[in-house]
């Protein structure tokens, strides 16, 4: 029996897949119906679509908005606007619902130590539990009805210490900050009224070898299976879902499970964990080196990941050289 702890996206896909195949399993989450998790809801179409697929959710039925532009500025950087590959906002409250289809979510928390568990909780790892070294940054959201962007807009803190973003929804705008220092983070959304404002934080780093803790597995962000550039985690959180499903249909044992998902999952989570390390680099200053450099092209398959134009490297390489 598996018992799936967290219905979000990966916790609820997890769980579809293993209903439609007939796996037993059981899905969990003590938060009140219809309550609104914060995102900043964009994620690349083409990359989300196959994954669609497997539960029958058809893309236009949770879409907001396709990129038409985006426009990148800050760090001494001039605005430039570069050209979309695949990136929206999709109606993230409404893909969770269509992915669970009929199934009955159990609202409380698991119960017990039976069966095996899955830690879909995000940032809060609700049954993993806590590790030393764990990184985040703060993240405030707000929905307005009005944004001075009309396109989807970033900006850039000095030294790459975070980012503003204004995101277009279908009549709405999803604006937000995420940062490693939370009055920076407040000060760049001050005088955007906002008719939901959220807080949360956001897994920067991989946790690399915490995703296994006895019968208790992690998929997505409570693993830090989460892009640290751009902190995007939807296409993520289904990727790692998918591969632990993989994993599960694959054994019985509950040693060949995990064995198998942590070598699917090892590559992408060493390359997000070197993009944590670039990252942090440049926030201290140590912008031009080796270690980043290396880092550079993995970065740029991320932006890509995240549906915009490779035309991004000139972003990178004012950071690189020219940090602060």
């Amino acid at each position: 029996m598996w018992h799936v702890g967290g219905a979000g996206i990966a916790g609820s896909y997890l769980y579809r897949r293993m209903q439609d195949s007939g796996i037993e399993s059981m899905i969990y989450d003590p938060r009140v119906e219809n309550f609104y998790i914060p995102c900043g809801f964009a994620t690349n179409k083409h990359l989300i679509i196959p994954y669609l697929s497997k539960v029958s959710v058809d893309l236009g039925d949770i879409l907001e908005t396709e990129a038409s532009s985006v426009t990148v500025k800050g760090n001494n950087f001039q605005e430039t606007e570069f050209r979309p590959s695949g990136l929206c906002t999709i109606n993230k409250m409404e893909l969770e619902k269509k992915i669970l289809g009929n199934g009955e979510i159990t609202r409380s928390t698991i119960k017990g130590n039976d069966g095996n568990i899955v830690d879909a909780t995000g940032i809060s790892r609700g049954y993993l539990g806590k590790i030393p070294g764990d990184l985040s940054m703060y993240a405030v959201e707000k929905v307005c009805r009005e944004s001075p962007f009309k396109g989807f807009h970033f900006n850039f803190f000095k030294n790459g210490n975070g980012y503003f973003w204004s995101f277009p929804l279908k009549d709405r705008y999803h604006i937000g900050a995420g940062g490693v220092n939370l009055d920076e983070v407040q000060a760049s959304l001050a005088g955007y009224q906002g008719e939901r404002v959220l807080s949360r934080k956001i897994r920067m780093k991989p946790t690399m070898g915490n995703i296994v803790n006895g019968n208790i597995i992690g998929v997505g962000e409570s693993i830090g299976y989460i892009s640290p550039l751009l902190g995007e985690g939807i296409v993520p959180a289904l990727e790692s879902a998918e591969k632990l499903f993989q994993a599960i249909s694959r054994y019985d044992d509950y040693e060949s499970i995990t064995r198998y998902y942590g070598q699917s999952i090892s590559g992408r989570m060493k390359v997000f964990n070197d993009i944590s390390i670039m990252v942090s680099n440049i926030q201290h200053g140590k912008t031009l080196n080796l270690h980043n450099i290396l880092t550079a092209r993995k970065a740029l398959s991320e932006v890509k990941n995240f549906g915009m134009n490779p035309d991004f490297y000139k972003i990178f390489a004012h950071f690189l050289s020219a940090g602060k």
